[in-house]
């Protein structure tokens, strides 16, 4: 069959065409992804978490949707783990997109691998990132790879901490009897001041009142809260703060929420002292039975700022404390 003169001109610009298509396709510069910071972004006593900033810039005609980051993480020369980064993000077509990312490194894991670990005070910390970019098909282009990938590796230090948190020295200050009788009258009660306190006195010291006696949970009395939060480190990491921010939970319920900078370093521990006030409305059954039994739990949620070395960070990072454990009353 002979083609015609027209028909060949033609089948040979559509051939041109396509095959310029595919050049240009070929041609195409390949994404790129910068890592703009990583850096240590927050501390708690049982971990360390890092921020990565990152930014790709897509030149092909299709927008690209992919993960975070995965991140392996070896400590003093131990492989730790290998996690990826919560979150993914997109870039539109020939476009440009910014993105943050953060990943936790637990101590838990630390403290099983590295030897000597209570001798440390600062982790060489190696990090391996890698970045792979799926790219889809394009209808009409082809020679677009499948993916791009890209590796990175930071090296930072971190401070090694193994937590040790204690309530010390816990003691209540009944009210005076002058703010009990202003209590009874504020709340409607009829009833004996001396007797109210007697009672309010029975509970603090875990003792039993007379039937009869109001309970010193109907009345919003003032009581005065003293105790000490020691923060120790079981390793020589430096934990160096001012003032901490602190919510004091007993036997699982909210007590007092302050702030004290009252902070006395003594080697590797802190001792923060806290001089609060709470109502004696708060006197539920789960908090009267810290004064019965002479012992209970405790959480500590709270937070402080801590200052590293300018290599690592040059603003001071905060660190937040979340612990609990058990206590007793002298």
């Amino acid at each position: 069959m002979t083609i015609a003169r027209p028909a060949r001109a033609f089948l040979a610009t559509a051939l041109f065409a396509a095959s310029a298509l595919s050049l240009s396709a070929l041609d195409l510069p390949k994404p790129t992804a910068e890592v703009r910071s990583f850096r240590l972004e927050s501390l708690s006593l049982r971990d360390v978490t890092f921020r990565v900033d990152l930014a790709v810039k897509n030149p092909y005609p299709v927008k690209l949707s992919f993960d975070g980051m995965t991140l392996s993480f070896t400590v003093e020369g131990s492989k730790v783990f290998t996690t990826a980064t919560e979150g993914g993000f997109s870039v539109k077509a020939r476009g440009e997109s910014a993105n943050s990312f953060t990943v936790k490194l637990a101590y838990d894991a630390i403290i099983k691998l590295v030897k000597d670990y209570a001798e440390k005070d600062w982790l060489n910390t190696v990090i391996d990132g890698s970045l792979v970019i799926p790219i889809p098909k394009v209808p009409g282009l082809t020679g677009l790879p499948p993916n791009v990938k890209f590796d990175y590796r930071f090296e930072r230090k971190i401070p090694a901490i193994k937590p040790k948190i204690a309530i010390l020295d816990f003691s209540v200050k009944p009210p005076t009897q002058a703010q009990i009788a202003d209590a009874i009258a504020k709340a409607g009660k009829k009833i004996d001041a001396g007797a109210a306190l007697g009672a309010l006195k029975n509970v603090l010291e875990g003792k039993k009142s007379a039937a009869g006696i109001i309970d010193p949970s109907e009345l919003d009395v003032p009581l005065t809260l003293s105790f000490t939060i020691e923060v120790a480190n079981e390793a020589k990491g430096p934990l160096s703060f001012d003032k901490l921010g602190y919510e004091l939970f007993v036997n699982g319920e909210s007590l007092v929420v302050g702030e004290s900078a009252k902070v006395v370093r003594q080697g590797t521990r802190a001792l923060i002292t806290v001089d609060n006030v709470f109502s004696a409305k708060k006197l539920s059954k789960g908090i009267k039975a810290l004064f019965s039994d002479r012992r209970g739990s405790f959480a500590v949620k709270g937070s402080a700022s801590i200052k590293l070395p300018d290599e690592i960070r040059k603003e001071p990072v905060a660190l937040a404390i979340d612990e609990s454990g058990s206590f007793s009353l002298r």
